[in-house]
């Protein structure tokens, strides 16, 4: 039996598709969500909000109010800790091999910052459409 060993380039560069594939998906959902609001900011424009509407924007302003709070303490907590592993890998690696692995901490830390941009927007949509309801 012989084992080949998978190299470690490989496996960042893996993660790092699937993040941006991740992040390609979040973006589809994004679109299809706003669609949604505008839909509803149309209704309350023309006084034709259902009281599920006027229901459906208050939970899910309090859900995603929460939701960024979540992403802005986890962006915050991640922020150092990703400084911390490309100072490792920078001090242990070669500059080469450190770059690849730091491509898998930039994306991640992008799609943190697209996941906390995605739930402020609808956060500043859902409060506009509460007010006056």
């Amino acid at each position: 039996m012989q084992f080949t060993q998978l190299p470690l380039e490989l496996i960042s560069i893996f993660l790092s598709i699937i993040l941006l594939v991740t992040i390609f998906i979040k973006f589809y959902q994004y679109k299809r969500k706003l669609v949604v609001l505008k839909g509803l900011n149309e209704l309350k424009e023309k006084n034709r909000l259902t009281s599920e509407d006027i229901e459906f924007i208050k939970s899910n302003y309090k859900d995603y109010a929460s939701s960024f709070s979540r992403d802005e303490q986890r962006l915050k907590i991640f922020y150092p800790a990703f400084i911390l592993a490309a100072g490792v890998l920078i001090a242990f690696l070669s500059f080469e091999e450190a770059m690849i692995h730091i491509n898998v901490i930039v994306v991640a830390y992008i799609f943190l910052h697209i996941n906390k941009i995605h739930a402020r927007n609808f956060v500043s949509f859902l409060k506009e459409l509460n007010t006056d309801i």
